[in-house]
């Protein structure tokens, strides 16, 4: 994967194991965060000039922008991962990607998202994969993935794709912790 340059939609929270793993790996690694303090953590923690910081809120248009100037000084993503429950935003973000070669979309969605979800368009050039998270039953109790579960399904997710990957269990769908 070394010098992809790679899309981290929420890279600084759950997903800051998969912008880690990526910047370690030799990709140039854009991650779009909100808080500078969370960002500027994961620069410390990663190979100097691997990481990209993009600080925006995912609902915001400031995004947009942002995401072109990324695509002008480090050339069109090959992968974006999203945890983003904004499909507006990434089906735009996914339009300014343009390029000719195919580029992969992992995204990753919430339990729910499973049962019941709602379309997302995406470019013909777009390899779509979505990474469902789950629970986890341990002695009779449930609990929700840590950050470092889900971001061992996405890395995982990223070394051998599949449709559908599924991290966790979904069923018992009713055994999900509240």
């Amino acid at each position: 994967m070394s010098q992809q340059h790679v899309l981290v939609i929420g890279g600084t929270g759950m997903l800051a194991g998969v912008s880690r793993y990526l910047a370690k790996e030799g990709c140039i690694v854009s991650v779009i965060g909100r808080t500078i303090l969370k960002l500027d953590q994961l620069i410390e923690d990663c190979p100097p000039h691997s990481i990209y910081p993009i600080q925006a809120d995912y609902n915001t248009n400031e995004i947009f922008t942002k995401v072109i100037d990324a695509i002008k000084n480090r050339g069109p993503f090959s992968v974006i991962v999203s945890w983003t429950p904004n499909y507006q935003t990434l089906e735009r973000i996914c339009e300014l990607n343009e390029q000719e070669n195919t580029f992969r979309l992992i995204h990753v969605k919430g339990s729910r998202r499973y049962f019941d979800d709602e379309e997302i368009r995406i470019p013909l050039n777009c390899n779509y994969e979505k990474v469902f998270l789950g629970f986890v039953m341990e002695a009779g109790n449930t609990r929700w993935l840590t950050h470092e579960e889900i971001a061992d399904g996405v890395i995982q997710q990223m070394l051998a794709p599949i449709e559908d990957r599924i991290v966790g269990q979904l069923h018992p769908y009713s055994q999900r912790p509240s």
